[in-house]
Order: C-alpha cells, then sequence, then structure tokens
C-alpha cells in the first residue's frame, strides 16, 4: 500500500489533512492531554477484558438442518437448555442455513474472501489517511491486526465476526463513494446478525448530519428491511421458555476490549482503546466519525433485544492507534509550544 502524496505544505506532517486539533489553544491542549492521560490510566485499572460468549447452538442447529431437521423447531428445543438463551434467541437462521447447504470448508473459504477483501478495499482506503510511506504501513499492519482479530471471533462466535467484518467492509466501501454497496453489505450483516442494525442506524444517522438527502434514505432503507426480517424471525420463534435467568455475565466494553485485542492483557488493552477511539475521533475524514459512532454505538447499545452489538467496530480498533501520533504532536506543540513573537519598534 502506498500512502497518499503529500500536499504543500504538509511533508512534516503524519496525516495528509491536518486533523480537527489544529489551532487548538494552549489551555484547552493542556486540558485534553490531562483528560486524555486520565482515562488511559483509568482505563488501565479499571476496565477488565472478557471473551465473547461461544454460539454453540449454531453448530447444533447446522447439523440439525443438514440432517433434514426445521431450523424453529430446532432452535426451539435447544433454546430451553441454551446458557445464553436471550442473545442465542436473536440469531435468524440465515447463517445456519447457509451453512447447511455449504461444504465443511465452503464457509469458512467464503469468509477469508471477505478478510482478503477487507485488507484490500482497506489498506487502500486507510493508507490514504497518512502522509508518510511508513505510516502507510502501520495503518495497514494495524488494519491486519484486526482481521487476525476478527477471524479468531469466528472460530467461537461466527455470528458476531461476520456481522464485524461487513460493517467494516460498509464503512471503507462508503467512504470510497460506494454508498449503494456499502447499504447492500451492512443490510447483508443485519440479516445475518441483527446487531448490525447498529451498523445501519449509525451510517444513516450520519449521513443526515452530514446535510446529505438521498444517503439516508438508503441507509433508513437498509435498516427498514433487516428490521423487518428481524420481526419476521422472532415471530415464527413465538413464545420459548427460556432458562430463568441469564448465566453468561454481560460485559460489552471488556467484550470490545477482548475481541479487538485478543490475548493482550486487559491493562495494556483497555489504555490501547481510548487511544484507538482518540485517533478516530480527531482526523478530518468522513471515515473517523463513523467508526467512532459505530464503536460507541455498538458498545451502548448492547444486549438491546438480546442482539450482541459491541464488536461491531472491532475490525477497525487497532488502526486507529496509527492516527494517534499526529493528536499528540498537535497538542503537545500547542500545549508547551514557547516561542513568542517579539516587535521591535524602530524610531527613524
Amino acid at each position: 500500500m502506498v500512502a497518499a502524496p503529500g500536499r504543500p505544505g504538509t511533508a512534516a506532517r503524519w496525516l495528509v489533512t491536518p486533523d480537527r486539533l489544529n489551532g487548538i489553544g494552549r489551555g484547552p491542549a493542556r486540558m485534553a492531554l490531562g483528560g486524555l492521560l486520565l482515562a488511559t490510566l483509568a482505563a488501565a485499572l479499571l476496565v477488565p477484558a472478557a471473551s465473547t460468549p461461544p454460539e454453540f447452538l449454531h453448530d447444533a442447529i447446522v447439523a440439525t438442518l443438514r440432517h433434514g431437521g426445521d431450523f424453529y423447531d430446532a432452535a426451539r428445543d435447544l433454546l430451553r437448555t441454551e446458557s445464553d438463551a436471550r442473545a442465542a434467541r436473536a440469531l435468524p437462521s440465515t447463517l445456519a442455513v447457509v451453512a447447511a447447504a455449504l461444504p465443511v470448508w465452503g464457509l469458512t473459504v467464503l469468509v477469508a474472501v471477505g478478510l482478503t477483501g477487507l485488507l484490500w478495499v482497506g489498506g487502500l482506503r486507510l493508507g490514504g489517511l497518512l502522509a508518510r510511506s511508513a505510516g502507510a504501513l502501520l495503518i495497514v499492519s494495524l488494519l491486519a491486526f484486526g482481521i487476525v482479530a476478527t477471524a479468531g471471533l469466528w472460530l467461537a462466535a461466527p455470528h458476531a465476526a461476520l456481522a464485524a467484518l461487513c460493517s467494516a467492509i460498509a464503512l471503507v466501501a462508503r467512504a470510497r463513494g460506494r454508498v449503494m454497496a456499502a447499504v447492500a453489505i451492512a443490510c447483508a450483516a443485519a440479516l445475518i446478525d441483527p446487531a448490525a442494525l447498529v451498523t445501519l442506524a449509525a451510517m444513516g444517522a450520519l449521513a443526515l448530519l452530514d446535510g446529505d438527502r438521498r444517503e439516508p434514505l438508503l441507509w433508513l432503507g437498509g435498516f427498514g428491511v433487516a428490521a423487518l426480517a428481524f420481526a419476521l424471525h422472532l415471530h415464527a420463534l413465538g413464545a420459548t421458555s427460556l432458562p430463568a435467568g441469564p448465566l453468561v455475565a454481560d460485559g460489552a466494553l471488556a467484550r470490545l476490549i477482548g475481541a479487538a485485542f485478543p490475548d493482550v492483557p486487559a491493562t495494556i488493552a483497555a489504555p490501547l482503546l481510548v487511544l484507538a477511539a482518540f485517533g478516530w475521533a480527531i482526523v478530518a475524514d468522513p471515515l473517523g466519525p463513523r467508526v467512532l459512532a459505530l464503536l460507541v454505538a455498538g458498545v451502548a447499545l448492547d444486549n438491546v433485544l438480546g442482539v450482541r452489538s459491541a464488536t461491531l467496530a472491532m475490525a477497525l480498533v487497532a488502526p486507529g492507534l496509527a492516527l494517534t501520533p499526529a493528536a499528540f504532536a498537535t497538542l503537545w506543540r500547542a500545549a508547551f509550544d514557547r516561542r513568542r513573537i517579539t516587535v521591535t519598534r524602530v524610531v527613524r
């Protein structure tokens, strides 16, 4: 991947375009640095990491379908003993039907193609945010890390992994001007896992804030199709007696940290999440607010109607770390620059 050519006067900059902190005053810069330091320390000390609960029910239903069974009959029977029944109940038949129709290796190949596509399209899009080749290489490497993390999640929670994969592709596809393709991919994600309804809603809301008239309608249409499919799924499943209480603890932020930075200790991974979110927040590109909105909305709306939306932005979390050096440089210069302008009046 090659970084976008720098503009005149940007040779010393990390980003192609000035970040959102450009021109910040000394006082606000010092407050921002202090707040960021406190946030990273608090995250390291207080926020844990947790793994996403495995989707045991999915494998059992796929095996039933391959032997001629019915999805909803099998789901009703299995939900009565499922430890995470409320989340499992929200998952429709789409992925199970496709998995049962393909060979055992078929779905894995499709997921591998999707991951490769994200690396290609996302690498081109994200590499263009950095003004230097070293920065482009760094952000693409971090994207590859996020893709590997998504592949790891696929082994335990295929619905959550596919929702995260399709959401990431939709974000970078939209950023390259392919709005229709982005809506279609996000809608497909929501048909697989209704958690991706959050992706459609967040993208539509930001398109509305941008003042666009056509794009919000496209996202609204995709949201309507996916929401209708979700409602029909719940109606077909009907009233099913679930276990008395949730046996799986809910911790949206902890699950996002564990998914985005697998095998990284929580005391390191939690501050990395804060820094990555800060990096996406300051970049002056339409992609930045969308990744940040999906990250925040996914955590805030997790477990609404039983859907697990916390990990939707996981593939794009790590690349945000490549954007933070520019923010730190801007804040440091504004907070501690001691240069003074001396005016000398000469009387002749």
